[in-house]
C-alpha cells in the first residue's frame, strides 16, 4: 500500500516537474539569468500539546552574499493536528520581509508579505527510507514594493508540493537513525488574477548531512539550489531568472509540553 502510494507522489512530482522543464526550454530567449550565493539558518519546533494536538514555530533567518547581507526574515507560526501516526494537518500564519538583493532586486526596498497557510503531511517507509509528501496552500498578501508599507497590497495564491526522502547513514543500539542524508525537492505554483509572468513559481533541491540527537532535536547542513522566477519583466521584456546557490542550516525540535 505505501510503495503505490509513494509511486503516485513521484509520479505527481515528476509530472509537475517535466511541464515546467517545458516552459523554461520554451522561453530561454526571453529570460535574463542571474544567480547569488546565500545562506539560510531555520530553526523549527514541534510542540505537542495532547497525543493529536499541538503548536509549530519557525523561524528562518535568509542572507545574501553568504551572510553579509539581509536577503530574508520569515516567521511561521501554526497549529498542527495528527490525523493518523503518518498524516498530520497544520494552519498558520507567517510573516515574511523581503529585501533589495543580487544583482536585480524585486523591489528597491524592504517590503513586508502576511500570508496564511495550509499544509499536508504524509510520512512513509519504504525499507529503511523515510518518504515525505507535503502540500501546501499559501494566501499571500505583499505590501506596497516601492514604499516598503503594508499598503496597495496585492493578493496571490501559490500552491507547493515537496518529496523528501531521509535515507539512514548509520543507527544506535536501539536502531534509530543517527546520521543520514536528507534529499528533497520542491515546486511551487503561484495562481490567481494578480499572478501574469510567473505561473511556476520557482523549484527548490537539497540535498545534505543530518544528525539526530533525540531529546535534543536533529541539526542538518546542506546545499540547496533555488531556481525562482521573478514576477516582473524587464523594459526589453525578458524575464529575471535566478539561479541561487545557498548553504542551508536547520535546526528541528520536538518537545512535548502537555501531560501524556
Amino acid at each position: 500500500m505505501f510503495n503505490k502510494k509513494i509511486k503516485k507522489s513521484i509520479f505527481v512530482f515528476t509530472f509537475i516537474l517535466s511541464i515546467a522543464s517545458q516552459h523554461q526550454l520554451s522561453a530561454q530567449n526571453t529570460r535574463y539569468n542571474t544567480s547569488n550565493f546565500n545562506a539560510w539558518v531555520a530553526l523549527n519546533g514541534q510542540f505537542l500539546i495532547t497525543d493529536k494536538w499541538g503548536l509549530h514555530a519557525e523561524v528562518q533567518i535568509r542572507r545574501n552574499e553568504g551572510f553579509s547581507r539581509w536577503q530574508q526574515l520569515l516567521l511561521r507560526p501554526g497549529i498542527f493536528y495528527n490525523i493518523n501516526p503518518n498524516l498530520m494537518a497544520t494552519a498558520g500564519y507567517a510573516y515574511v520581509e523581503t529585501y533589495p538583493y543580487g544583482e536585480i532586486p524585486i523591489a528597491k526596498v524592504a517590503f513586508p508579505e502576511h500570508r496564511i497557510w495550509q499544509q499536508l503531511q504524509l510520512t512513509q517507509r519504504t525499507g529503511s527510507v523515510d518518504v515525505i509528501s507535503r502540500l501546501r496552500l499559501e494566501q499571500r498578501f505583499f505590501g506596497d514594493v516601492n514604499a516598503g508599507t503594508f499598503t496597495n497590497t496585492r493578493f496571490e495564491n501559490r500552491f507547493r508540493y515537496m518529496l523528501r526522502a531521509v535515507i539512514p547513514l548509520t543507527r544506535d543500539a536501539n536502531k534509530v537513525t543517527k546520521l543520514y542524508v536528507p534529499v528533497y525537492d520542491e515546486a511551487f505554483i503561484a495562481f490567481g488574477k494578480n499572478v501574469k509572468y510567473n505561473t511556476f513559481d520557482q523549484n527548490r533541491f537539497g540535498i545534505g548531512l543530518g544528525l539526530n540527537e533525540g531529546k535534543f532535536g536533529k541539526i542538518e547542513i546542506g546545499y540547496l539550489y533555488q531556481y525562482v522566477q521573478q514576477r516582473n519583466l524587464l523594459p526589453d521584456m525578458r524575464q529575471v531568472v535566478e539561479n541561487n546557490h545557498t548553504l542551508s542550516i536547520t535546526y528541528f525540535s520536538a518537545l512535548r509540553l502537555g501531560k501524556k
